[in-house]
């Protein structure tokens, strides 16, 4: 494999700044739009994400209901059109540039939109979530794979009535 840095691109249910720290064990709720991948983060890539993801749309979808994945405890959130879309835009845009995803099969698809039952917060049924900034995380910042940092932010646009 030409890379060993691995990221993940997702959104925070409550937003988190550039440079945010935080321990693998201690994720904030989220949902994750491209799972790990591995690449060569060029300021060209940058760029491209920052254009892709400035101009998409926000996108709401609903929690449905409680599963397991693996031995991972998860809500489920509605699959609709506009969250796949967005989901399935940004792995064209990281293939494009040489993405390697640690588990392929979630993508396109596979790809199941969830968020994971942490130990201090979860969604319940029905919930609605809004997914309208977007972040790019660092899965192995100064060589520590026990941390994750936020390494980018992207505000969607608003939707207008």
């Amino acid at each position: 494999m030409p890379y060993s840095q691995k990221y993940t691109i997702l959104a925070f249910l409550q937003p988190k700044i550039v440079g945010d720290e935080f321990q693998m064990t201690e994720w904030p709720l989220h949902v994750t739009l491209a799972d790990v991948f591995a690449i060569n983060m060029t300021e060209d890539l940058k760029a491209a994400l920052r254009t892709l993801l400035t101009n998409e749309l926000a996108v709401s979808t609903k929690a449905s209901r409680d599963t397991t994945l693996g031995e991972t405890s998860v809500v489920l959130l509605e699959k609709n059109k506009a969250l796949l879309s967005l989901h399935t835009r940004i792995i064209d845009l990281l293939q494009s540039h040489g993405a390697i995803f640690n588990s392929p099969e979630f993508t396109r698809d596979g790809f199941l939109p969830h968020c994971t039952i942490q130990k201090s917060a979860r969604l319940r049924e029905g919930d609605v979530v809004t997914i309208s900034t977007i972040s790019l995380i660092d899965m192995f910042p100064d060589r520590d794979w026990t941390k994750r940092k936020v390494l980018q932010n992207y505000t969607l646009k608003q939707e207008k009535h």
